[in-house]
């Protein structure tokens, strides 16, 4: 008996593997050659020139081939069931002209982390949020069956095998939702850190916001088959005429054509606050304003920093052992530095370089500063203390710029000796080299997805490398000279590069080539800047002049060399400051830097 139990195990295990794996090919569009119905002559060995161009051009309308990858890294397990626990706590302390219609999110969104933990291999933390939450979703009738179901997957062959949960998985749950509730609920995941929530509501989720005329046409039913929502159309009612349906009708007309009106029309310019340094004797080489726009910090040729509060809130230093940067000699009195610390002050100076400072970034949590110097040498600064606490060696050259990454894990540097570094805070050594440019290479910058570093370089290329290996995956060059700035939008599509050709390129990343070219300043281009929603890219130089372009459409660029490209918006011209450095904030509010000139 025993034997027979053991073959008959040994067969539905095989079995199973067996119908994975076939899932799986399937899913891959592979062949089955053993099928009874397969014929040679179903395969399709060859494709017109004219399916091929239509296929690539419904590709790129997707975005499939027209970007970078941008998604997020596996997260851990407990990752999934903090944001859903972040998450249920502000639906349930929530207004209750939202909370009734965001409360309808919970059970989808409890039943897709459930799979997607087990299928990522968190079981443990799987059932950990299942034993925290089930008790709430049980007691709805229509979904009691599918939770208890959720008790007994514990792999994924578990969830493969069962076609229950298989559909629930493969399909979008449809959520009717008002349009204030959803503009409620985005507010919160823009504010928090939701990149699982993100990923399952845009893949299994499908939110219709529900309309407000008169005659509704549609109604979502979420009691259908095996729980999965089902839309079907509600009868007629008797009362309805058919002049309001045509009302109903034609204002939805109106409403669409007055949507893409405004998507097709130019973007809102954004307001500009410049901050222009007077009488900077020390000679400014290069700026850089904190991400929340509340710090601004400036590198001198001296061998000094500056740092100024944007804030009515003042610097304040809190207590540390020593300042290497200052020598009190015996006869000094600390009464007045004491009072300055307590009390706070609007700039600090900071000092350690032997050398001009070429480049300074600050971190997205803004408690370090980081400067790169003629002397070879990357500082870190504490924005406690504003006080230098490492110092990070490995080039031989004057280090030209220097960027933390999106989330602050790692910074990168351009160097004079032809190559970028990748750094991390915690190691004082690189942790990758990259080497390819011919000359000295002059900028870097971090793609929003931190997997790829663009470099911009005097050989009048612009480079785009894997930071996981250290692979260039991208040569771009149509530059005349020297490459001194460079930017990437925000949805990760487009870089920006330009510098003392005076021209602007916007290079199309997935397409590895050329989107469009930006003309209209007159002297060197500083410091490029994409605004939120990767509509507008302002631009500032030693022009004395801030461009804002609109790059959301591609002009015809057969316009004369002197002439300015069409998609330029506007130009806010300075009396005698250069640009050095731009900032958007996420309220529309264009922050730029610079030095004014005698």
């Amino acid at each position: 008996m025993d034997l027979e139990k053991n073959v008959t195990m040994k067969r539905v295990n095989s079995e199973q593997i067996q119908a994975a794996v076939l899932q799986y090919l399937k899913r891959r569009n592979y062949i089955d050659t053993s099928a009874d119905n397969f014929s040679k002559k179903s395969i399709k060995l060859t494709e017109s020139l004219t399916s091929m161009a239509a296929q690539a051009a419904a590709d790129r309308e997707m975005g499939a081939l027209n970007m970078v990858s941008c998604t997020t890294c596996e997260a851990d397990g407990d990752v999934y069931e903090e944001q859903f626990n972040k998450l249920k706590c502000f639906i349930d302390e929530s207004l209750e002209e939202y909370k009734s219609d965001l409360q309808g999110l919970l059970y989808p969104l409890f039943v897709h982390l459930f799979l997607e933990m087990i299928y990522g291999g968190h079981k443990s933390a799987a059932h950990s949020l299942y034993n925290k939450h089930h008790s709430v979703f049980i007691e709805m009738s229509e979904h009691s069956e599918l939770v208890r179901s959720l008790t007994g997957v514990m792999n994924s062959m578990d969830l493969l095998t069962n076609p229950y949960l298989t559909a629930f998985r493969e399909s979008k749950y449809v959520l009717s939702i008002s349009k204030e509730s959803l503009d409620y609920l985005m507010r919160y995941l823009q504010s928090q850190d939701t990149s699982v929530i993100l990923k399952v509501l845009n893949l299994n989720i499908h939110m219709q916001v529900r309309g407000t005329f008169r005659n509704t046409d549609f109604q979502i039913d979420n009691e259908g088959p095996n729980n999965i929502p089902t839309t079907q159309q509600a009868p007629p009612t008797q009362d309805s005429s058919q002049s309001g349906s045509n009302d109903s009708v034609s204002e939805l007309a109106s409403l669409r054509e007055t949507i893409e009106k405004v998507r097709q029309g130019p973007p809102t310019l954004p307001s500009i606050l410049l901050y222009s340094l007077i009488n900077a004797y020390q000679g400014l080489c290069c700026t850089n304003i904190s991400q929340d726009s509340t710090l601004l910090i400036g590198g001198f040729e001296d061998a000094s920093m500056k740092a100024w509060s944007l804030s009515p809130k003042k610097l304040k230093t809190a207590r540390h052992h020593v300042d290497v940067s200052t020598v009190h000699l015996a006869g000094d009195c600390f009464d007045d530095i004491i009072r300055e610390d307590s009390v706070g002050s609007e700039s600090k100076v900071l000092r350690g370089h032997s050398g001009p400072v070429y480049g300074c970034s600050i971190s997205p949590d803004k408690n370090h500063i980081i400067s790169c110097s003629e002397d070879t040498t990357v500082r870190s600064w504490n924005t406690s203390t504003y006080t230098n606490t490492c110092i990070y060696r490995g080039h031989n050259y004057p280090i030209w710029d220097v960027e933390f990454s999106p989330f602050g894990t790692y910074f990168a540097t351009a160097c004079k000796d032809h190559t970028a570094r990748l750094w991390t805070l915690e190691r004082t050594y690189p942790l990758r080299i990259f080497a390819g440019h011919i000359t000295d290479v002059d900028c870097v910058r971090f793609h929003p997805n931190c997997k790829y570093l663009a470099t911009g370089s005097s050989d009048k290329t612009v480079r785009l490398w894997n930071t996981l290996d250290g692979k260039c995956v991208r040569l771009f060059n149509n530059h005349r000279s020297t490459v001194l700035s460079l930017a990437f939008s925000n949805d990760g599509k487009y870089l920006a590069s330009a510098g003392e050709d005076r021209r602007i390129k916007l290079w199309d990343l997935g397409m590895g080539s050329l989107f469009k070219e930006l003309r209209g300043h007159t002297d060197i281009v500083h410091s490029l800047c994409f605004s939120p929603d990767s509509s507008m890219l302002a631009s500032g130089g030693i022009d004395n002049s801030i461009r804002i372009w609109d790059v959301r459409h591609n002009f015809s660029n057969k316009q004369s060399e002197s002439s300015a490209s069409p998609e330029l918006l506007s130009v806010y011209s300075t009396r005698s400051t250069n640009i050095q450095n731009i900032h958007f904030s996420k309220c529309n509010l264009l922050l730029a830097a610079g030095s004014q000139q005698s």
